[in-house]
């Protein structure tokens, strides 16, 4: 019993100090939830709502893995069956959730990284295909790993045409089963939070880090869209990948194939829409990140229930601090919450 008062005490502390650090190293602001606390420094209200960019993905991947479920699907069946436009026949379903299809990144040629060309503008998911196809492949179907955007844009329409409906329907069910109470699709345009939120920033443009910082706050991101689009909490991150990781979103078979992964670095392994990072304390835990014009998020969980979740309101390197240093400091918060016990 002493023990474990000692362990809940060491984590209450320890978590605490490492947002102070992030803080005091430039970001405006961090927010977190760990183990049902949360907390928040900076200009970061406690559990205010965040885009939380690529961890959009595993609530697609989760979408598609249902439509897999009820046999309207195959993982290993060509995804031009179903988006016509991706061409090469031999890139499958299970290689465009795993990035390992080969297709090229968007998000330079549509002008991404200078925010002002994308804030105000709306741009139709097959625009975004569109720019992406334009350009040589990456690598061939199924030869590697390589993260682009251009796979969930092709996951999302993909789902559009198996449901005939858009595909906020399809991730609004999946928000529904995960009980979560702050989560939503960004309707057609719709470029402000709806919620209580934090002010954010961001580099003009993201390829010159002495670039003016700019409010990122309001913005449309269509740019985005099944790539990153969603709006969320820390806590309803938290939430949706103990849920997942606790079999409540999906059947085990279609959570098995979920699971399994290629190799990313020495660290971690990506599987459908879902990334294992090995813990400091051993074993792996299970999320996905996010990065956005003014945001940058991590969340996860274990196979043992516990989870966590963290978003800064300014990417890595916006207030010249140092990227690398950053985001090491957000996975720290990750693994300090799941090891601690």
């Amino acid at each position: 019993m002493i023990a474990a008062v000692a362990a809940v005490t060491a984590l209450s502390l320890l978590v605490p100090q490492q947002l102070d650090q992030i803080v005091r190293d430039g970001s405006p602001g961090v927010e977190a939830h760990v183990h049902g606390r949360d907390l928040a420094r900076g200009n970061a209200p406690l559990n205010g709502q965040v885009r939380i960019g690529s961890i959009t993905k595993s609530f697609v991947a989760v979408a598609t893995l249902k439509l897999v479920a009820e046999n309207k699907v195959s993982l290993d069946e060509p995804v031009n069956r179903f988006v016509p436009h991706v061409g090469d026949r031999r890139i499958t379903v299970r290689q465009v959730l795993q990035h390992t299809s080969g297709l090229p990144d968007y998000v330079i040629q549509v002008g991404v990284p200078k925010i002002a060309d994308v804030r105000d503008r709306y741009f139709a998911p097959h625009e975004l295909l569109d720019a992406a196809l334009a350009q040589p492949v990456s690598f061939q179907p199924g030869e590697k790993y390589g993260y682009s955007n251009t796979n969930y844009v092709v996951a999302g329409l993909l789902i559009q045409k198996v449901t005939g409906r858009p595909v906020g329907e399809a991730l609004d069910g999946v928000i529904r089963k995960a009980g979560l109470k702050d989560t939503y699709w960004p309707g057609q345009g719709e470029q402000r939070i709806r919620g209580r939120h934090a002010q954010a920033f961001a580099l003009s443009d993201l390829l010159d880090p002495k670039s003016k910082v700019v409010d990122a706050t309001d913005m449309e991101t269509s740019a985005a869209w099944a790539s990153g689009a969603m709006v969320s909490t820390p806590h309803d991150v938290a939430k949706f990948f103990r849920a997942l990781l606790g079999g409540e979103l999906l059947p085990k078979a279609q959570l098995d194939e979920m699971r399994k992964t290629v190799a990313v670095d020495e660290k971690s392994a990506y599987g459908l829409g879902l990334e294992s990072t090995k813990l400091s304390c051993g074993g792996v835990w299970w999320g996905h990140g996010g990065s956005i014009h003014g945001w940058a998020s991590l969340g996860g969980a274990t196979d043992g229930g516990r989870s966590a979740a963290i978003t800064l309101t300014a990417l890595p390197g916006t207030f010249g601090d140092d990227p690398a240093k950053k985001f090491q400091q957000v996975f720290d918060v990750i693994d300090t919450a799941l090891c601690r016990k």
